[in-house]
């Protein structure tokens, strides 16, 4: 495989262009370019298979670039370095045709070993096939009329060639890519078709936002149960994603279908499954022939249920707060509520929480207030939005229940630096912290930083320097010795941040300022 890196950074571009493990996977380096427009003039001449790309470059960014060779050079593959900040962009990538993603700073291995399975992918189907059949499937997941979809089916001689479509997910995708986790579109796809190896259905693969989709062909004879095979087939896929991967994955099964000309219908009914995965859980495999009926509708009497929360949270009542959602989530489970019907619910809890806020002046920054509802219409599983939204609601509770005792968040904060001032020789950390005052964590930490200014690191780091200034003075212990005294565990990080605090090394203080 000819493979061309491109990448603004040269130091980057030249230590990926001579790695040696290359040849070891059958693959060759015949171009790197600076940028994408560069990238574009050296395809002629460079003539690669596989590009990997920056995806933030000058003059033309990775994802620019893989639009204009979408549509000049489409059977060329792309492979996307990224960073945490462009997971924005993802979602366009993946639209595009993404192989992968590898997350800068960038692990050799990792990038090796998404490169060698995207090589063993082309090994087992030639381009012009893969071509072929993208280009079949999207002419059926197309609005035009049946007749049309029929006559392509012809073509391929699939007319009468029963299919069944399995989904394989990663589940909560969405958070997980908020969160910084990256995962591999085709390690994920890799996983599921081994599976297939051993079966003697044919298949198809297509890769979208979604997920991995595979569309199975029965095999000729009555032999063969697509059903029956199929939940056979996607329990041995979820048992191989377990041992796989360090995220939960779910698996989809539409209704057979006596053609690939229904196969819209196929996919609608996969969104089906998605949708009630939300009700079902993690790791769920979900089969549309089984698949209850989901009601659109609202939890019973929502706004008396929503005006008790606000009853609950002006008292003070954080302690029944888990009960309350508990039973919530119950109801939705046993009514069968719809993914849509769930989310609405979850951003009235919040819109009504937020304005009990504002009657304490309790007024949360709008980009929070944003990125909370994103991150609620992100989750796919209902028992994961609920703990979010409990951790959520506990927070709000945490702060109007400080009003409440006549203790405002300034003196509250006051209290927390003093309880960090006394034990800022102790093994001290944010969960810690966190713990002994009954709060969560990340809410403590944005509390810290922005009645204080500085985070909790650099705020017990600055406490511990003052207690090493004072022994400084009034001991003769080394500047080593007084470092493990006052926390730190490693001498020369002390003397750095000694340094950098004070603008003077330990020793230097203590000759300087001592009399």
């Amino acid at each position: 495989m000819k493979i061309m890196i491109v990448d603004d950074e040269e130091l980057i571009r030249n230590h990926l262009a001579h790695l040696t493990e290359w040849d070891e996977i059958g693959c060759q380096i015949t171009g790197v370019a600076a940028n994408g427009v560069e990238a574009l003039k050296r395809i002629p001449a460079d003539k690669p298979d596989l590009i990997i790309t920056d995806i933030r470059m000058p003059l033309m960014n990775g994802i620019q670039l893989a639009e204009k060779i979408k549509v000049r050079f489409p059977h060329i593959r792309f492979l996307f370095l990224t960073a945490y900040s462009d997971f924005q962009y993802a979602q366009h990538a993946v639209k595009l045709g993404a192989a992968d993603f590898i997350l800068k700073p960038i692990q050799n291995a990792e990038l090796l070993h998404a490169v060698e399975l995207i090589v063993q992918g082309e090994e087992r189907i030639s381009r012009e096939d893969r071509l072929k059949q993208e280009q079949v499937i999207q002419a059926m997941l197309s609005p035009v009329a049946v007749p049309d979809k029929y006559e392509v089916a012809l073509e391929q001689r699939l007319e009468d060639r029963e299919i069944i479509v399995i989904c394989v997910v990663i589940d909560n995708a969405d958070v997980l890519a908020e969160a910084g986790e990256v995962y591999s579109w085709v390690a994920l796809r890799e996983a599921a078709t081994q599976i297939l190896h051993y079966n003697p259905y044919s298949y198809w693969d297509y890769t979208d936002s979604k997920g991995v989709y595979l569309i199975l062909f029965k095999p000729h004879g009555d032999l063969w149960d697509m059903r029956v095979d199929s939940m056979k087939m996607a329990g041995e896929m979820l048992e191989r994603c377990k041992d796989s991967f360090p995220f939960a994955v779910s698996i989809c099964i539409s209704k057979v279908k006596s053609s690939i000309v229904y196969l819209d219908q196929a996919w609608k009914e996969i969104k089906d499954c998605l949708d009630y995965r939300m009700l079902l859980g993690k790791g769920s495999i979900i089969s549309n022939d089984a698949l209850p009926h989901l009601v659109k509708g609202n939890i019973s009497g929502a706004e008396n249920q929503l005006n008790e929360l606000t009853v609950m949270l002006r008292k003070g009542e954080k302690e029944k707060v888990p009960s309350y959602l508990l039973s919530i989530s119950r109801e939705m489970m046993g009514k069968g509520l719809t993914k849509t019907n769930i989310h609405t619910f979850a951003l009235q809890v919040v819109q009504k929480v937020e304005t009990l806020l504002l009657e304490y002046n309790l007024r949360i920054p709008e980009e929070i207030q944003l990125h909370t509802r994103k991150t609620i219409l992100s989750f796919d599983i209902l028992f994961d939005l609920m703990i979010f939204l409990e951790q959520w609601v506990e927070e709000a509770a945490d702060r109007i229940i400080a009003i409440r005792q006549n203790h405002s968040v300034n003196g509250l904060v006051k209290e927390i630096c003093a309880y960090i001032r006394s034990k800022s020789a102790e093994d001290m950390t944010l969960e810690r912290l966190a713990d002994d005052f009954h709060m969560n964590h990340s809410y403590l930490s944005r509390l810290i930083k922005k009645e204080t200014g500085h985070n909790f690191r650099d705020l017990l780091w600055s406490y511990r320097i003052e207690d090493a200034k004072r022994m400084l003075l009034e001991t003769r212990l080394k500047a080593n010795e007084i470092a493990y005294e006052v926390g730190f565990k490693d001498p020369a990080h002390f003397s750095l941040l000694f340094k950098k605090h004070v603008g003077l090394s330990p020793m230097n203080y203590r000759e300087q300022i001592k009399p």
